[in-house]
Parts: structure tokens; sequence; C-alpha cells
């Protein structure tokens, strides 16, 4: 099976990476960290599950349904939040509304690949969003993200994209890191997050280095990675080094691999 370097693997390989430095605000200006691959979190499980679901009847019941199925499955590992775990115990049956996390963003970039239509992206972003997370800022998050990768993959400059994700969402993206991360900190809020991953891949030329950027924000390091790697993999030129998507590969599912080779998600 070849290992793809491109697609969702963006997202997964950067969730994956980020993953041992959640909540440890290991900041440096260097990137100088090692890499540290050994598992995968609901970020991964969460972009499989709406992968998954764009391969099939893009309703937003069957879309429940993924979610929640792959939720149960997994709802053994700790890497739930309390509030979306407390939904999928609930058979998803729990009000969600004003739910403004980045659980909405950090799972999108498939929807990023399912149309060349970019409204018609936008549409599912938010239709994924407001499932889970049922909030204007919620769903600004996934449409950007999803937006990013849909614009990086047809070859729109970071410029063109940046411009577009301003207007469309009223993101700050002219900011630098080197501004932001003295000051930064663990942000979950869509608004406080999802700029600043999108930030990480714009001032970057590799995605190694989009990704390192992201978890030296000292933030959210698995899902602001995923967010940035899978903007990152989806940009000609940025392509995950097979050093890096061969053992992240390695660690998922037969059936996640699957997906994650499938045609609709790599370039």
């Amino acid at each position: 099976m070849n290992i793809p370097t491109t697609g969702i693997m963006g997202a997964v390989c950067g969730d994956i990476i980020g993953l041992p430095y959640e909540l440890r605000a290991d900041r440096t200006k260097d990137y100088d960290f090692p890499l540290k691959l050994t598992d995968f979190s609901d970020d991964t499980i969460l972009t499989i599950a709406i992968a998954h679901w764009l391969l099939g009847e893009r309703t937003e019941e069957k879309l429940r349904e993924n979610l929640l199925e792959y939720s149960l499955r997994f709802r053994h590992k700790n890497v739930w939040g309390k509030g979306y775990q407390a939904w999928f115990e609930s058979g998803g049956t729990l009000d969600r509304t004003g739910v403004a996390s980045n659980g909405a963003a950090m799972r999108v970039t498939a929807i990023g690949y399912a149309s060349d239509d970019l409204q018609e992206v936008m549409r599912l972003a938010e239709m994924s969003a407001r499932i889970t997370h049922n909030s204007d800022e919620a769903a600004r998050g996934a449409k950007a993200v999803a937006a990013a990768v849909q614009m990086a993959r047809r070859g729109y400059s970071k410029n063109d994209i940046q411009s577009c994700i301003e207007t469309l969402t009223g993101y700050d993206l002219h900011r630098k890191m080197e501004d932001i991360r003295p000051n930064y900190h663990f942000e979950i809020l869509c608004d406080r997050c999802v700029p600043e991953s999108i930030i990480c891949w714009l001032q970057s030329d590799t995605y190694e280095q989009a990704v390192r950027n992201a978890v030296s924000m000292g933030g959210d390091a698995d899902t602001m990675a995923a967010i940035a790697g899978g903007i990152a993999a989806s940009t000609p030129g940025m392509e995950i080094p097979s050093e890096l998507s061969r053992p992240c590969f390695d660690l998922l599912p037969q059936d996640f691999q699957e997906i994650a080779t499938n045609p609709l998600f790599n370039l």
C-alpha cells in the first residue's frame, strides 16, 4: 500500500506529532524538539470519521451516525473533551448550542477535498460543525480550515488564501508568530486557535516546519498541528516527508489506512 504524502494524512501526522506536547507549553523559536510518533488522538479519529462520511451519503443524519460510531469505538482512549464525550455518550442527543471549541475545526481537512466548489465546501464544513459545536464561532473555524485546504490544493497562492479567509471570517492573519508566541497559551476556542494555526502554515515553507511552528506556540499542540499540517499537505510543494508519513501511517488501524489512501483525499 502506497503511503500518502498529501491529503488527510497531513492532519493525521500533525495530530500524532503534536500529541506528546499538548498541555506542556514547549515553546521554542528554533522548533528544536524531538519527534515522538507514538499514538493518535480524537483529531485523527474524527478526521477519518468525516472522510468516511464524504465517501458515502453526505447527509446530516449519516454524519451524525459516523461521528457517534467512531467516537464510541474509541471511547476508551483518554483523548476526549468532557463536553464532546458527554455528547457521544448521550447518543448524540445532548444539546451543544453555543459550543465554540476547536473540535469543529480540527477534523475538517477531508472536506477541503470534497468539492471544487468553494461554496459547497463551506456548506459541508458548517454542517459538520453544527452537529456537535452549534455556534457561529465553531462554524467559522471549520469553514476557514476547509476553505484553506480547498484553495491550497487548487493552487491558489498563500496571499490569495490569506485574503479570502480574512474576508470570510474576520480573522487577522497578518500577525507574526514571533509576536504571538511569547504570550500565547492553551486555547480551545476556535477564534483563539484556528487563526494562529493558519498563521503557522502561512509562515512556513515545508510540511515539517508548519507542524513544528504549531507545536512551538505552546497551545493545543495536537489540534493546532493537525490544522496547520492538514493545510500544508494540501499545498503543492509542501508534501509530508516519507520519514514522517510512514511511521504515522503505520500507527493507524487498517480501515483508517484504506480511507487515508482513497484517491479523493490525495492530490
